[in-house]
């Protein structure tokens, strides 16, 4: 493997760590500093978000499921993403695919899978595309719908 590789590798995982971190603590900057300019995060069934002003908006709780009053009684959540996959296209493209469970005051709150295109800015390999499928939530969940698979 090249030291480019490896560098790209590292910087895709980086910025899927930063992604969860800062979304989980509020960090609404480091939230959208995750993302290109351009980018789009589409949740399948679900809203589109475009644009760091769209993603802004994401971070900060906007165009959520559920009012705010609902959000704040689930309490406080935790991403947990596992089976990170990452295919460099080139030195200017990579894709990456993960599973994601959310731990909230409850237990497992919903579940799902990210697909992402990634690309590089400077020293750091940023999302141009995320694509989230929620796969399943719990009856609590603000993501639960009775389409969704439940625990």
């Amino acid at each position: 493997m090249e030291e480019w590789e490896r560098h790209a590798r590292a910087e895709v995982r980086n910025t899927i760590a930063r992604y969860t971190w800062c979304g989980d603590f509020g960090d609404v900057d480091g939230f959208v500093a995750c993302f290109t300019d351009d980018a789009v995060l589409t949740v399948k069934d679900g809203p589109v978000f475009e644009g760091h002003a769209g993603l802004r908006r994401l971070a900060s709780g906007e165009g959520s499921r559920a009012p705010a009053e609902r959000l704040a009684a689930v309490g406080p959540l935790h991403h947990h993403v596992s089976s990170v996959r990452i295919e460099l296209e080139s030195k200017q493209l990579g894709f990456a695919w993960a599973y994601f469970l959310v731990l909230g005051r409850h237990g497992p709150d919903h579940w799902g899978r990210y697909a992402d295109e990634l690309v590089p800015v400077g020293d750091q390999w940023l999302l141009r595309r995320r694509r989230v499928s929620v796969d399943g939530a719990a009856r609590a969940s603000v993501h639960y719908t009775d389409g969704l698979a439940e625990a």
